[in-house]
């Protein structure tokens, strides 16, 4: 079985021309090794403007570290996300080592135009007047637009990296095609040479693309190019089939198989099996190298012939491995070759926080809410780094011995860098956020509502919204849902914190709270203007209302009623 792996042939030239500088500037990073940057392509291009003292070396300084830092972020994080964050800092010591300068447009100021390939997916980035086409079965095509004004002393740009402090880069998502060609080029290639002669220079498949990168200077001198002429040209040559197998982890290793108390896999020792399900199975284990315990997860054998699932668990350690926190627990990266399925944890005794509810049940308000803390930390961890948990519930907020709470399970969480293009499930769908079943957009607001229903059910026994909150798959049906205030179920509870869960808990996202932080204040602490801007009455409880305002209505007219009769 051949696999499929991210392949690209790449050529590059840049000249001077007629000045004596050339203040263009190009690299490229093509896949090498294991891990997202083996699985990642780069080819950046800038243009240092002429008129500005510093743009050689801003259109140096962009290529060069917006490559290096863009590899240097978090390998959770999206390529939108790494690439514009790169970019905003870039920006800003362009524009602060400019300073000096008088006029805006003397310091170090550049063009720059990025195509990065992840997986089957081109992101581009795009500021100035540098250029990126595609061609793709010979339909030819320009995927940026220039940001420039033409006037009589010929083009102004109306953008550049360094020329204020803050500045907008176009970013484009779009598909990648085996054998696709793209080239990047400066204004001294593509403001010369006709774009119907462009387009026959990079469609002449039988010269390579070294020789086709030097038609296109010889042809820019041939049009009398005044600039600097620089171009990179890449060709697709084979991809993954999803975007999932940018993890690096394209082989799946085989099932284990069935174990029992006794048995040893790959060096661990099998004390108990802890739990099983039709998914997954968790054994207590001993590894016989350091002599520690250890918890060691492995996919059920009923999936055996669901790659998804399989890919799922594979996701779920690979997730694991990026997070050394606290309030997470530790998955760890192998020490030692695998000839298995599965996934290795550190060993934790206590009880899921569902369990602990159940052997405590006249714990006090305080105590349960005094679990919010590590919770929200552990979840702001996960956000920071664009992943989503997607299944926060009870079950999943483990309690230690020593009272500890960790977040565990990530089985259905989603991670910017390889959940671009991924369709992901969720997990509980009494706990999931409104936004998993519209179908629509979500981000760390659908975890503060799993979290506010955990707690919430925590205090109550109840759900906030009912039974009929599983029913609910529309817009009109969310909008009926009537949140049922936890003072109702549970005495104990402070109408303050009512108020907190109950913003939480917002069908619209938008109402919730922006970040877990203020979330984490309100419930720690009275917030008396939350509390007053409780719902109004009518909102509550409208049957209620309209029957009082009934009521109050009738007695007014028999008073009126005795008024005219006397």
């Amino acid at each position: 079985m051949t696999t499929h792996t991210l392949r690209i042939n790449a050529a590059q030239v840049s000249h001077a021309g007629p000045k004596d500088i050339n203040e263009d500037a190009m690299a490229l990073h093509l896949p090498q090794g294991h891990g997202l940057s083996g699985h990642t392509a780069a080819a950046a291009i800038a243009d240092g403007l002429s008129s500005a003292e510093g743009g050689r070396i801003a259109a140096e300084t962009s290529v060069t570290n917006f490559l290096n830092d863009f590899f240097a972020t978090p390998s959770s994080w999206s390529v939108k996300t790494a690439g514009l964050k790169v970019l905003a800092a870039l920006n800003r010591w362009l524009h602060g080592q400019g300073q000096h300068y008088h006029h805006q447009h003397r310091g170090y100021l550049t063009t720059f135009t990025t195509l990065i390939i992840r997986g089957n997916t081109g992101h581009i980035f795009h500021v100035g007047d540098s250029r990126l086409y595609r061609l793709r079965q010979q339909e030819w095509e320009c995927l940026t637009k220039d940001h420039a004004l033409t006037t009589r002393q010929g083009n102004q740009l109306t953008r550049a990296l360094g020329m204020d402090w803050r500045v907008d880069i176009d970013y484009l998502e779009v598909d990648v095609h085996v054998g696709d060609l793209y080239l990047l080029s400066t204004d001294g290639i593509h403001s010369f040479i006709p774009d119907k002669e462009l387009h026959a220079i990079i469609a002449r498949y039988s010269e390579t693309l070294e020789a086709r990168c030097e038609e296109l200077l010889t042809c820019a001198d041939a049009h009398h190019s005044d600039d600097n002429r620089s171009c990179q040209l890449l060709e697709i040559i084979d991809l993954p089939p999803t975007d999932a197998h940018a993890l690096g982890l394209n082989t799946l290793a085989p099932l284990p198989p069935p174990l029992v108390k006794g048995q040893i896999l790959d060096g661990y020792l099998i004390e108990a099996e802890i739990q099983g399900n039709a998914r997954s199975h968790v054994y207590k284990v001993r590894d016989k190298q350091d002599n520690q315990l250890y918890i060691l997860k492995t996919p059920s054998v009923n999936i055996a012939d669901d790659e998804d699932a399989l890919r799922a668990f594979q996701r779920e350690d690979w997730i694991g491995q990026r997070f050394h926190h606290p309030d997470i627990v530790k998955t760890f990266a192998p020490t030692r070759p695998r000839h298995y399925l599965y996934l290795i944890q550190e060993h934790l005794e206590g009880h899921s926080l569902r369990a602990w509810r159940k052997a405590n049940p006249d714990a006090p308000v305080e105590t349960m809410i005094a679990f919010a803390k590590p919770a929200i930390k552990a979840l702001r961890a996960l956000h920071r780094r664009e992943t989503l948990h997607q299944d926060v519930k009870p079950d999943n907020l483990f309690i230690t011995q020593t009272g500890q709470l960790k977040l565990i399970d990530f089985g259905s969480a989603t991670v910017g860098s390889i959940s671009e293009n991924l369709n992901l499930r969720a997990g509980a769908a009494e706990y999931a956020a409104p936004e998993y079943a519209l179908g629509v957009a979500r981000d760390g607001r659908a975890d503060q509502f799993s979290l506010a229903v955990t707690f919430y059910e925590l205090l109550t026994g109840h759900y906030p919204y009912g039974d009929h909150y599983l029913e609910a798959k529309t817009p009109n049906q969310f909008r009926k849902l009537q949140y049922t205030s936890a003072c109702k179920h549970n005495p104990h509870v402070p109408l303050w914190l009512d108020a907190a869960l109950a913003r939480a808990l917002s069908l619209n996202p938008e109402h919730r709270y922006p970040e877990l932080s203020e979330f984490l204040i309100d419930l720690e602490r009275p917030n008396t203007h939350l509390t007053l801007k409780a719902k109004p009455w009518l909102e509550q409880n409208p049957l209620l209302f309209w029957q009082l305002t009934s009521v109050l209505l009738l007695v007014c007219n028999f008073i009126l009623l005795a008024c005219w009769l006397r």
